[in-house]
């Protein structure tokens, strides 16, 4: 690998939302709106886009802008004409068929590869671009167009360094933790409010550990402020709460494949 194909740059790589659920023809539409959106937003900041060497992946774009490239139009200028050309060309669209993308930045060194950029830069805007907070934020937020991410390097010297006019109490710092990568960047939604977020949501119920067995599975209190246990069919319910409304047993230890076994219902003694 040639030193002399070393160089430090701008990375800037953006990805659609839900571009494969939609079918041959939609995606198609997207491509091109997504070329025409990044494209005139590289216009109305005053940059000359023909000069990036830029990586197309259907809904997705790897940017490398040429060294001498300034940092702050990029970051400042770029941006903001992006999220403006988005809302406008997702004004009167339906939902399915929104141009709605995240977007990292980090400035790092660069090598060209023989098929692609190698290296430890082009691999952290990737993760960042993909990192979870990202996504949810697409989801939190569905009136937000665009989700900007930026390595904590690229903000620290630009953004909290007020070299821009991008206000740094409106970027969150997140976790960033994708494949074998786990680091962080700071986040911006510009139609939304980022610390309004809860990254902190327990994982959902396929992701969590099941329960021992022997265990209480559910416990709930109705409306009318009747509780209900829900059990294996060898749990021990404890005598404090032997006099519950409803007790309902599995005929196995685990729900999956299980039937109902029998009611127990408090005080009347009958099945």
């Amino acid at each position: 690998m040639s030193q002399a194909n070393f160089r430090r740059s701008l990375l800037v790589c953006c990805d659609l939302r839900k571009y494969g659920a939609a079918d041959d023809q939609l995606q198609g539409i997207l491509q091109e709106l997504l070329v025409q959106s990044l494209d005139r937003a590289g216009v109305a900041a005053g940059l000359d886009r023909t000069t990036w060497h830029r990586q197309p992946k259907g809904d997705e774009e790897f940017a490398v802008l040429p060294p001498d490239t300034p940092e702050r139009p990029v970051v400042d200028d770029y941006v903001r004409a992006l999220n403006a050309e988005l809302r406008s060309v997702n004004r009167y669209r339906v939902p399915e068929a929104k141009v709605r993308m995240r977007m990292a930045l980090h400035h790092g060194a660069v090598v060209d590869g023989a098929n692609g950029f190698p290296g430890k830069d082009a691999v952290l805007v990737s993760r960042l671009l993909n990192s979870e907070a990202a996504h949810q934020a697409l989801e939190d937020f569905p009136n937000a167009d665009l989700v900007v991410v930026l390595s904590e390097h690229l903000y620290d010297t630009l953004v909290a360094g007020g070299h821009t006019s991008l206000n740094p109490a409106d970027f969150r710092r997140v976790d960033v933790t994708v494949k074998n990568f786990s680091g962080h960047g700071r986040m911006w939604i510009p139609d939304g409010d980022v610390h309004a977020m809860n990254l902190d949501a327990p994982a959902p119920l396929t992701e969590r550990p099941p329960a021992r067995a022997g265990t209480v599975n559910q416990h709930a209190v109705a409306s009318g402020g009747s509780t209900v246990y829900q059990a294996g069919n060898d749990i021990r319910i404890p005598r404090a709460v032997q006099n519950a409304d409803v007790i309902q047993n599995f005929d196995r230890n685990d729900v999956k494949g299980s039937t109902f076994g029998p009611n127990y219902h408090g005080g009347s003694g009958k099945n």
